[in-house]
């Protein structure tokens, strides 16, 4: 799981392994190690008709509704995009996509991502 925060938003990209975790055990987390602690990030595939999401001490924990995450699973959607409120009013982004391939060559590993439909149209 990839998760970028900018602002009021978050994105989180899953690549094939995180999306088998999502639909086999109905979660996926991923862990960070920031010096003794750690900060912990969970989604989850609740059956509700609304998504939610709760900051936990080091946690974040994301829930959507279990009906958009098997169609998001089970067709060529890219992503789910949600927006909730916050109590002070203010309004989060949240964005779950398909992490593809990267068009560049960097320093990761993809091998589990999904193919990139802009590499056909690479120069």
């Amino acid at each position: 799981m990839k998760i970028r925060i900018r602002g009021n938003s978050i994105r989180y990209r899953l690549d094939k392994q995180d999306i088998a975790a999502l639909e086999q055990t109905g979660k996926v987390e991923e862990e960070t190690r920031i010096g003794a602690g750690a900060l912990h990030f969970c989604i989850k595939a609740k059956d509700s008709p609304e998504a939610r999401i709760k900051l936990e001490a080091q946690a974040v924990h994301l829930s959507l509704p279990l009906a958009q995450v098997q169609q998001w699973i089970q067709t060529e959607q890219v992503g789910i995009d949600q927006e909730i409120a916050n109590p002070d009013g203010s309004i989060l982004k949240i964005v779950v996509e398909k992490d593809f391939k990267c068009l560049t060559t960097r320093d990761e590993d993809d091998s589990q991502a999904f193919d990139n439909p802009l590499a056909a149209h690479n120069c």
